[in-house]
């Protein structure tokens, strides 16, 4: 989670600024309901599964050092907000000022659409542009080693991370589609060391293979995928895989 400045001399003192890791969070947070007020109650939820007693001055600090980056970054403009509602203990509420498609989150789920847009019209080549313009957004997973926050609030940026991978496994597939099958492989195998229960990218990497003219590659991949699934999860590949195994099995080009 970062805020870029308009000038990218600031960048690194608005790092530091926001190096704190639930003060991070916070943006986070804040980032999710861009342009909606969020109360303390609820940014106390967010950011703690046991909020401490001290939650609400820490808060207010955490706020604190968003506002004074969120300022450095954009002088001039007024981009956190607070107002004072209810009683003494109320706190009040924030809302952080967003302008539309300025939050890289929202351009990714923008060109991920656009890139099924193109794909649907066969316009592969391009939709595999968009999709890597979308990827190259991403700094890493969202808010995996950088924030603090409860899961409550990690839930969410899981989701977003689960588009991201959709996201890839679309592009491999595209790229597959347009023939570079050989090339794919590394690409495959790198994602599923971070995520080896995909099936969908076991049969990615099995017609890859296949398409190389590399049979027992593509038949060793299943029974990783086979073992992995059984040994970790108590469950055989799904009807997918099987047909594809078969299908590798009778060489049968047209169903591979």
């Amino acid at each position: 989670m970062a805020v870029w400045s308009f000038d990218p001399k600031r960048d690194q003192a608005v790092e530091r600024l926001l190096s704190e890791h639930k003060a991070r969070g916070a943006l986070a947070a804040l980032l999710l309901r861009a342009n909606l007020f969020v109360t303390q109650t609820q940014l106390r939820n967010l950011l703690w599964d046991t909020p401490p007693e001290s939650a609400r001055p820490n808060i207010r600090s955490y706020v604190a050092r968003v506002r004074k980056a969120l300022d450095f970054a954009d002088p001039g403009a007024v981009r956190l907000s607070t107002v004072k509602c209810g009683g003494p203990s109320d706190g009040g509420s924030y809302r952080l000022r967003v302008d539309p498609m300025e939050l890289d989150a929202d351009v990714f789920v923008r060109l991920v659409r656009h890139a099924g847009e193109e794909t649907r019209a066969g316009a592969l080549t391009n939709a595999v542009a968009t999709l890597r313009h979308a990827l190259g957004l991403w700094r890493g997973d969202a808010g995996h080693t950088d924030l603090a926050v409860a899961d409550a609030l990690r839930r969410q940026l899981d989701a977003l991370n689960a588009l991201r991978l959709v996201a890839q496994e679309d592009l491999l597939s595209l790229q597959f589609r347009l023939g570079e099958h050989r090339h794919l492989i590394p690409e495959i195998r790198s994602l599923l060391a971070e995520h080896p229960m995909r099936e969908g990218l076991w049969a990615l990497l099995m017609r890859a293979y296949y398409r190389t003219g590399d049979i027992g590659s593509a038949l060793n991949a299943y029974q990783e995928c086979w073992w992995l699934l059984d040994h970790h999860l108590g469950v055989r590949p799904g009807a997918v895989l099987q047909q594809l195994h078969k299908a590798v099995l009778h060489r049968d080009d047209d169903s591979v």
